[in-house]
């Protein structure tokens, strides 16, 4: 799966949204009555992912949250984008947990007393695998991800996409001398547009490595922002694919003729989060 959100989009701002509000931002596991609420924040963070509308065959890119807020004002294929999203979104979350993964979100406190979510991330723990057992795949709410995305959506989650990422790891790992599961699946990390470049990642990052070390941790980043951004933390690439070429733009969405370009996604991989931690504690 795709990982990290890059050039995200909301339906509307967050309550108390100002840089003020981020005082006393933290991070924690998420509780299940929230993962609605994540759910949809991850939709709005991934509504510009090029593998996500490679996934759904968007053929319309939804605008930015700085070009356009109010998603009362989005076209009627914009906002079928967002519903089928969601419907993907929650399998992802649903199938992740029920498989004994688990969600963190960064929450920022409000002048009622309550939280905002602002950013999440999704973990796999060592041992467990994308390939979820059907009860738990039917359990996850796929039939409504077929029911949006069509057959032909879901065969370039499971079969165009999976297949290779899976082959990489493989590699990586074995090129290591590591055991691919003996090791942590970071699935997403997404930020609430409003919240993006104000430091939610590294607050996520770090409170990641500290579960996961010494254990390695990979991930899939689908655009160079967001591959730089994880090479920052010390995640190495391990190998690049391009996705979607002669159907799709850079951007993921359907495309003819020159502008079919694909996309570009690499796997990649840190291993050594432990020595990470140290080095950063102080900060």
């Amino acid at each position: 799966m795709a990982s990290i959100s890059s050039e995200q989009h909301t339906d509307s701002p967050p309550e108390n949204m100002s840089s003020s509000s981020l005082h006393g931002a933290y991070v924690r596991v998420a509780e299940p009555h929230e993962y609605p609420e994540v759910i949809d924040m991850l939709t709005r963070a991934f509504a510009r992912d090029p593998s996500m509308n490679w996934f759904g065959g968007v053929k319309e890119l939804v605008p930015t949250y700085n070009d356009q807020p109010d998603q009362d004002k989005y076209s009627p294929a914009t906002k079928q984008t967002l519903k089928n999203l969601r419907a993907f979104q929650n399998t992802l979350v649903r199938g992740s947990t029920l498989q004994g993964g688990f969600v963190t979100v960064v929450v920022i406190p409000t002048d009622s007393g309550g939280e905002t979510i602002a950013a999440a991330t999704v973990w796999l723990k060592p041992g467990q695998a994308m390939d979820f057992p059907i009860s738990t795949v039917l359990r996850s709410g796929v039939l409504k991800v077929l029911f949006r995305w069509g057959v032909s959506g879901c065969k370039r989650v499971l079969n165009d996409f999976n297949p290779y990422v899976e082959a990489t790891l493989d590699r990586a790992f074995k090129s290591r001398s590591l055991d691919r599961l003996d090791s942590w699946h970071l699935l997403e990390m997404g930020v609430d547009p409003p919240y993006e470049g104000k430091g939610l990642c590294s607050l996520m990052m770090k409170d990641g490595f500290k579960r996961t070390a010494p254990k390695p941790v990979h991930l899939e980043a689908t655009k160079v922002r967001t591959r730089d951004i994880y090479a920052h933390y010390g995640f190495e690439v391990d190998e690049e694919h391009c996705f979607g070429k002669g159907s799709v733009d850079s951007s993921g969405i359907i495309a003819k003729g020159e502008a079919a370009t694909g996309y570009p996604e690499w796997v990649m991989t840190k291993v050594t989060s432990f020595f990470f931690l140290c080095a950063h504690s102080r900060n």
